[in-house]
């Protein structure tokens, strides 16, 4: 009997133990709070002579002793362009990591010789290397709207605001933001909103993603001197079913206009006020656009994007004179919203990969 009582106990002490004991670690593990960091696999790069333009990517390779904060910083030695890559892990995997040329902020990279820099957070660390870009990215991949390159789109209705002053309406090559061409947009009427707009006839009849993962992307430039304050770029996107053009009757400047944005039938709108100097990318998800005439009659509004049969860009701006003068320190002023490279993306912005 008093082996047996010896031996209880022992299996209650074991079992105590065992049943302390997880396989699974909770939280950061000691190397990762305090051990000292290094690298356990050179950074590597995997294609250092790209060419964006036939579709190659770089992909990069690192390992590390601990999980980390670290970004990937590539910046165009001519162009300037800076792109960033960033994660927490202790890996960066070359099958998951790559880049395809794009940029995360104004102006794109060109054919150019870059600096790779590898950095991590709260490390003195920095790894090093150098690529050679052959052939840019093109941002095509996608639904191109309007690129300007060979003129205006087949179908494509351009007209402004009667009587007016000055206008710049017109295919232009002196400032692109990509390629060779853009189309200006732009003039002065101090008495009055609207200045001019161009129309696009669309079928995206073969898009299948929703409202919230189709993308509209748009250039704008705006004038880096004496920037007019009251400019508004205006997109306005159609599902209505009626014919693209089927009045052929020219408005009061002479021009015809597409019937497809009247108030009445399935169209949708979003303002853009144009406040800054240079290029600037701006996306859009369609989910973000609002009815143009909420509760018109009979239109049900159902936003699918295959439905879209056009798109019109409108450049407007606070008047300065007459009898609708808001805006009294713009009179004269020139208003500039010029644009390129109009394209649909699905599942993203176009600089959001």
């Amino acid at each position: 009997m008093r082996t047996i009582k010896h031996i209880i106990p022992f299996f209650v002490i074991l079992f105590f133990f065992n049943g302390c004991t997880k396989d699974d670690v909770e939280g950061p593990s000691i190397t990762d709070l305090y051990g000292t960091f290094s690298i356990t696999d050179a950074f590597l790069l995997v294609n250092k002579t790209p060419d964006f333009s036939s579709g190659d990517i770089v992909k990069f390779n690192c390992g590390f002793n601990k999980t980390i904060d670290w970004k990937i910083t590539i910046t165009g030695l001519q162009s300037n362009s800076i792109k960033e890559i960033s994660g927490f892990s202790n890996l960066i995997d070359s099958n998951i990591v790559t880049w395809t040329g794009n940029t995360s902020q104004l102006p794109f990279f060109e054919i150019e010789n870059c600096v790779v820099e590898l950095t991590f957070l709260n490390e003195s660390d920095t790894l090093r290397d150098t690529l050679n870009i052959i052939g840019s990215n093109t941002y095509q991949d996608g639904i191109l709207v309007a690129d300007f390159e060979n003129g205006l789109p087949l179908d494509a209705l351009v007209s402004w605001t009667p009587n007016i002053g000055f206008r710049t309406f017109d295919i232009s090559n002196d400032d692109p933001l990509l390629g060779n061409s853009y189309f200006k947009m732009g003039g002065k009427v101090n008495w009055d909103w609207p200045i001019g707009k161009l129309d696009l006839k669309l079928d995206l009849s073969s898009v299948t993603v929703p409202a919230e993962e189709f993308y509209i992307n748009i250039g704008i430039l705006s004038d880096s001197i004496d920037i007019h304050t009251g400019q508004f770029v205006n997109i306005i996107i159609s599902e209505s079913t009626l014919p693209f053009n089927d009045d052929l009757t020219p408005n009061q400047a002479g021009h015809q206009l597409a019937d497809i944005f009247d108030a009445t039938d399935e169209v949708y709108k979003i303002k853009i006020p144009v406040d800054w100097h240079g290029w600037r990318i701006l996306s859009f998800p369609y989910s973000d656009f609002e009815e143009l005439s909420p509760g018109a009659s009979g239109v049900i509004f159902n936003k699918n994007p295959n439905n879209i049969s056009g798109i019109r860009i409108a450049c407007q701006a606070c008047p300065s004179a007459g009898a609708n003068v808001n805006c009294p320190e713009n009179l004269d002023k020139i208003v500039r919203t010029d644009i390129d490279h109009i394209i649909f993306t699905e599942n993203s912005a176009l600089l959001g990969n």
